[in-house]
């Protein structure tokens, strides 16, 4: 409990400890109108950071009002307070002992040198700080210590928002390296393929030749998708608005195609949903577009979203219809398994008013 009356029994003791040259004092006294005893104060109630007397019992003695900016309390509230208290709870007992080896070797010093130090506020909140140690050592041998305490907040943050920009830089590199890769490697090697099975379909009989046909179609489908993933990896921004984002993959999308985008809704409601769940949708319009146009060749398409009901994404068009006969390829199912991860459903649908067809992909909740 601290108590604004407190004296310390060692006060006496050190005040011999201050075997000052005072010519330079004496001088800047003079000039600013003070005696020595209010310079010194003045130096010290001036700082920039908190300055702290403790004594060899480990109870504060004197404190600046920087101690008010920083852990909110006043000076007077401190005085003959255990330095301790000032700990986080878990740390005061081990602090304890530090503070007892420090009376046995004691040196100036930084605090728990390359640790992450924290004091306690008096509002109960933990404030990252920097703690340097200077000893005074007393006539009758005990050891004083002027503790300088530096708010770190600002060069904490500062330091984090670094380390998140250097990691996202990381993470750009490798998708640069990886897009660079597939195409320089893997699409070459697969349109390689692609042109000795067409040599070996031209040689050989029916039945054989349409299945080898069909397998270079599915060629050609990869190796599109894999042009669509790497130009994903390469314009994808961090921080880059959804709606934002899903225009682009809309309009890059239908970059080849004769169809006309008729309308695009609720793009907006995009806007707040954790990441993940925004990179489905992104591929899960990118996927229904690249069906619709490879398989309808429409004229018109729609984008429409929706949270009536969860979140729903709508891809209309008016091409001749879609049927799920024949090969089916990695669209559908990765289309459903997307769906099943959130706990929804994908279906196809033919409105014979209109006559479009609409892929609908649905979840029952917006916020996961």
């Amino acid at each position: 409990m601290a108590n604004p009356a407190y004296r310390s029994p060692y006060l006496s003791e050190v005040r011999d400890v201050f075997e000052l040259d005072t010519n330079g004092l004496d001088l800047a006294a003079g000039a600013i109108g003070t005696d020595i005893t209010g310079l010194v104060k003045a130096l010290i109630e001036t700082a920039p950071d908190t300055v702290m007397l403790v004594d060899p019992d480990g109870s504060v003695v004197y404190v600046n009002h920087r101690i008010t900016d920083i852990l909110g309390y006043a000076p007077r509230d401190l005085m003959g307070m255990s330095v301790d208290a000032l700990m986080p709870a878990g740390l005061r007992k081990a602090h304890a002992n530090h503070r007892k080896r420090f009376q046995m070797a004691a040196e100036t010093r930084p605090m728990g040198n390359n640790l992450d130090l924290h004091a306690l506020h008096q509002h109960g909140h933990e404030v990252p700080v920097e703690i340097s140690l200077s000893p005074l050592p007393a006539t009758d041998g005990k050891i004083w210590v002027i503790a300088v305490v530096r708010d770190v907040t600002e060069r904490k943050a500062l330091e984090d928002r670094s380390r998140t920009t250097h990691a996202r830089l990381l993470v750009a590199n490798d998708r640069e390296r990886i897009a660079r890769d597939l195409h320089d490697s893997v699409i070459q090697r697969l349109f390689a393929c692609g042109l000795t099975l067409q040599a070996v379909s031209a040689i050989i009989e029916q039945p054989m030749a349409r299945r080898i046909e069909s397998t270079i179609d599915e060629l050609d489908d990869t190796i599109a998708d894999l042009r669509q993933a790497i130009f994903d990896l390469q314009r994808h921004r961090e921080g880059e608005p959804s709606s934002v984002r899903i225009r682009n993959t809309i309009e890059a999308s239908l970059q080849s195609s004769s169809a006309s985008l008729t309308a695009l809704k609720g793009t907006d409601l995009l806007e707040g949903l954790a990441e993940s769940l925004v990179s489905d949708i992104d591929s899960v319009i990118r996927e229904l577009l690249t069906n619709a146009i490879r398989h309808a060749n429409p004229r018109r398409v729609a984008v429409i979203i929706d949270d009536s009901e969860g979140l729903s994404i709508e891809v209309r068009d008016d091409g001749p219809g879609f049927t799920f006969e024949g090969p089916e390829g990695n669209g559908i199912p990765n289309l459903r398994s997307r769906a099943a991860r959130h706990g929804g459903q994908f279906t196809v649908s033919r409105d014979i008013t209109n006559l479009w067809t609409i892929a609908r992909w649905q979840i029952p909740e917006k916020s996961q």
